[in-house]
C-alpha cells in the first residue's frame, strides 16, 4: 500500500447528512427559543405613578396634554378627571382633535370626556385614576385605570 486508504462518501450518504443536520439545527434552535419564551421574567416596566404638581397650578376649567405618559388631566368645575389617550381599538395614542380626539391608525374618533363618537373603537378611552397627595400635588395613576 501507498499510504492512508480515503475513504469517500457518496452522494446518497451525503444528503442524509445534510439533511440530519439541517433538522438538528432547526430542532435545537427551536427548543432555545421555547426556553427563551417560557423563561421570561417581565421587567419593572414602565412608570406608572406620576406627580403632576401643585393642584393650585392647573388653570380653572383647563386641560393638560401630557403626551410622555400619555394622557390628558381635565380640570371642571366638579373636579379633576383623567383619560389615556391610548385608543381603545388597537393601542394608537390618539391625537388632540376639533371637540375631543381623534386616531390616526384606523380613524376612531373620542369625545372630551372619552367617550366614542365615531369607531371602529367600541369602548371610550380609559379613565384614570388622580389623587392628592399630602403635600398638595396632584398624583396621576395609570395602572388602575377604569374603562
Amino acid at each position: 500500500m501507498n499510504g492512508p486508504e480515503k475513504k469517500l462518501i457518496n452522494r446518497g450518504n451525503f444528503l442524509r447528512l445534510c439533511t440530519r443536520a439541517a433538522f438538528f439545527l432547526a430542532g435545537g434552535l427551536g427548543l432555545a427559543g421555547l426556553v427563551r419564551y417560557f423563561s421570561h421574567s417581565p421587567g419593572t416596566g414602565k412608570q406608572t405613578h406620576f406627580d403632576l404638581g401643585p393642584e393650585d397650578a392647573f388653570p380653572e376649567c383647563g386641560k393638560l396634554l401630557r403626551l410622555d405618559i400619555p394622557a390628558v388631566i381635565l380640570r371642571t368645575p366638579s373636579g379633576y378627571r383623567a383619560y389615556s389617550l391610548i385608543c381603545t381599538h388597537l393601542g394608537c395614542m390618539v391625537e388632540e382633535s376639533e371637540g375631543g380626539y381623534s386616531c390616526p391608525c384606523h380613524g376612531s374618533r373620542f369625545a372630551e370626556d372619552g367617550r366614542v363618537l365615531q369607531g371602529p373603537a367600541v369602548d371610550k378611552l380609559t379613565e384614570l385614576e388622580l389623587s392628592l397627595s399630602p403635600e398638595g400635588n396632584l398624583l396621576l395613576d395609570t395602572a388602575g385605570g377604569k374603562a
